[in-house]
């Protein structure tokens, strides 16, 4: 029996559920004394939230793991597990691909002859989670009988039902996430992704600003999620079931910045050829997200200020006043408090809306969140590129982590899908590791502060591969490389795509239509 083997550990796990440790502590010790019982080469504890798998704690993967999210429909393993409701034993020879290929340091090679058991997490017959348990050796489990495993079963569900009912207790109470207990990552419903003290920090401005109506004002570098930030904020607020409208600030040319603000009615220019809600209409009693605050002009900061200390707007031609109940959080890459001091943004607008101003830290100072994004994006990439998996070399995430990233977030996941596309078209299988060739970050900038754009070069090795096809092969392969990284690179905006490759839309449509990207 596993209970006698290692009595006194299984024990301690059982007195950790009711202990003031935190969850994260709990989890690691869980794994820890699996893999000394059963002597497994990796484990996970996973959560199951919205058709997903999400792992909370891992033991022999790659740290990556952590940041990845597994669709319970695109891998056929855990599916198995969240349908079994007891043990799964998959057969050492099952040709159902495992979601850790290529993610355990110590096993590069595809996992198609190992051990695998998967413990559904359940709680009164409905699945909260999953610990899935991995080794190398066919034969490793054999001796463990199901109702051994069980009980392992039974101690991690009872862990991570006691992690959910304190983190429900603690939200309906209104405390705070800042203690390093818990970050509220169990049952979030828009997800920010980082576990760094600077990330847990802000985690926590959110969950006590959430669900007030204070106005709150957003700051950070261009590509660091202050959308997601938005989005959060509204998804946790009292507001939740009215709409988020977005508007983009930067991009309102001037002509028309009050009607789409405001609205307007028939008549009240050119071109208005019936009434219009404004984004005020749109938004009332849900949340405006006004993304590049900082780029309005000065008569339309002056109206927006109106409307934010009245509670009330004028549509464009009409006389009348409209009262709305809207609740405002803004967004800027810019220091507002120079603007302010240059005079090109008005101070009282500043202060109406940065009455909770919260800073999103650059990527290059969250520490390992690097890698924890590494993953969720390659996960996600995975399911666009339609292969099974995508790994790190362990030198890529070395090189990633120390690369200062000048675009944030949006440059690593740009990044990591170009990455991706060159090392599938590279690639004889679906199971792609990811190299530090894949990638277009120069040496000369990794750690440090050259922010000047370095081209693409094409190596003797990627020479001499071209020379090996005719020309026109060569110029189709090149070709199709290319266009597909900088159409997913731009969220598959083929507009966008055409501007960045300076061609005409309708002419790169043609082209990807005989390249069979389209």
């Amino acid at each position: 029996m596993v209970m006698e083997q290692v009595g006194k550990e299984w024990i301690q796990v059982a007195l950790d559920i009711t202990s003031g440790i935190s969850d994260q502590d709990r989890f690691d010790r869980l794994l820890s004394t699996i893999r000394q019982t059963l002597n497994c080469d990796a484990s996970a504890l996973l959560l199951f939230r919205d058709q997903q798998f999400v792992p909370l704690a891992i033991n022999g993967l790659s740290a990556d793991v952590l940041g990845r999210r597994f669709d319970v429909e695109l891998h056929p393993r855990l599916e198995a597990i969240a349908r079994a409701g007891d043990i799964v034993r998959f057969p050492s020879d099952s040709d159902l691909p495992d979601p850790y290929d290529g993610l355990i340091p110590s096993h590069e090679e595809e996992l198609k002859v190992h051990s695998c058991i998967g413990l559904p997490l359940m709680l009164e017959d409905r699945l909260i989670g999953a610990v899935t348990i991995d080794a190398f050796d066919p034969t490793q489990f054999d001796n463990f009988k199901n109702d051994d495993l069980r009980i392992i079963s039974a101690l991690a569900a009872s862990s991570l039902n006691t992690a959910l009912l304190m983190e429900k207790l603690e939200r309906s109470a209104g405390i705070e996430a800042s203690t390093p207990r818990r970050s509220h990552k169990l049952s979030q419903q828009v997800e920010i992704i980082g576990e760094s003290q600077s990330m847990l920090e802000l985690k926590a401005q959110v969950d006590a600003v959430a669900d007030t109506d204070l106005s709150v004002l957003i700051m950070g570098e261009t590509g660091v999620g202050k959308e997601l930030v938005a989005n959060a904020l509204h998804a946790q607020s009292a507001r939740a079931d009215h709409p988020l409208v977005y508007l983009n600030c930067a991009a309102l040319p001037e002509s028309v910045a009050e009607s789409e603000l405001f609205g307007h009615v028939k008549g009240a220019f050119t071109g208005a050829i019936s009434n219009r809600k404004g984004k005020f209409e749109l938004a009332d009693n849900g949340t405006l997200f006004l993304d590049e605050v900082g780029e309005l002009s000065l008569p339309l900061q002056a109206k927006l200020l109106r409307a934010l200390q009245y509670g009330d707007i004028q549509r464009v031609g009409d006389d009348r006043n409209i009262k709305v109940n809207v609740r405002i959080i803004a967004a800027t890459n810019r220091v507002m408090h120079e603007e302010v001091k240059e005079g090109r943004f008005r101070a009282d607008l500043y202060h109406r809306l940065s009455v909770f101003p919260l800073f999103v830290p650059p990527l290059r100072e969250r520490d390992k969140d690097i890698v924890l994004l590494a993953g969720f994006f390659a996960e996600r990439c995975a399911h666009k590129l339609a292969v099974a998996n995508i790994s790190f070399d362990a030198r890529t995430l070395s090189i990633i982590q120390s690369y200062p990233w000048h675009g944030n977030v949006r440059e690593l996941e740009h990044a990591i899908n170009r990455a991706s596309v060159i090392a599938k078209s590279n690639s004889q299988t679906d199971q792609i590791i990811l190299q530090p060739g894949h990638f277009n970050l120069s040496g000369e900038s990794v750690g440090s502060q050259n922010t000047e754009y370095q081209p693409d070069v094409i190596t003797d090795t990627d020479m001499n591969e071209y020379r090996q096809l005719g020309l026109k092969e060569a110029v189709d392969q090149f070709q199709t490389q290319l266009v597909e990284s900088t159409y997913l690179e731009n969220n598959k905006n083929l507009s966008a795509t055409a501007k960045q490759l300076k061609v005409n839309p309708g002419n790169l449509h043609r082209l990807m239509k005989r390249l069979n990207l389209k």
